[in-house]
């Protein structure tokens, strides 16, 4: 791993979500035990006033397609983005950025999309729209982990350099917003 100096040096202090996410993933893979212990990372972001809010944990489940996640479409819980580092995925969602083949694709690499879960589970195909079947709802096998572990950026619109993290609410422990001077 890079010495702290060398890795701290190449946060950016502003510009898009993107490079927030950026931030945050760096600061993840040179400071979190975490990074060692998965393959594949889901993103989750929150904006807030003068926040963003990153949450970085491993995947507990693939992701699990709905008729509707198809190219072009734009659904804010399908992922839409990604990197990949030293092998490992982080992915999350971008709800200006439609659905691509590129990301099913990357997904489909990691074993991270599970596209026969309609037939698997319900035994509709994927191209049969839930409306054909009547008005039931397709609810994919999830599973919920309440102890899973992972990383809570908190970081100033103004300066994505001053930040702060804390580990995830679980069930075992929750965590208090971290208190962060975002000067305007």
């Amino acid at each position: 791993m890079p010495s702290c100096s060398t890795w701290k040096k190449s946060l950016s202090t502003s510009g898009s979500i993107d490079v927030a996410i950026n931030n945050s993933i760096t600061d993840f893979i040179n400071t979190s035990k975490l990074f060692k212990a998965d393959s594949i990372f889901v993103i989750d972001i929150t904006d807030q006033e003068d926040l963003y809010i990153i949450g970085i944990g491993g995947a507990v489940n693939k992701v699990y397609p709905y008729i509707r996640d198809t190219i072009g479409a734009k659904n804010d819980l399908f992922p839409t983005k990604y990197m990949v580092i030293e092998e490992k995925l982080f992915y999350w969602n971008d709800p200006d950025q439609g659905i691509t083949q590129e990301i099913i694709d990357i997904l489909s690499q990691y074993d991270a999309i599970d596209l026969a879960w309609r037939d698997r589970e319900y035994n509709i195909p994927l191209n049969i729209s839930d409306g054909e079947y009547g008005e039931k709802v397709y609810i994919p096998p999830m599973v919920i982990d309440d102890a899973q572990k992972g990383l809570v950026y908190y970081i100033c619109k103004n300066d994505f350099t001053n930040y702060k993290k804390t580990g995830f609410n679980t069930i075992l422990r929750h965590y208090k917003q971290p208190k962060l001077r975002c000067y305007n």
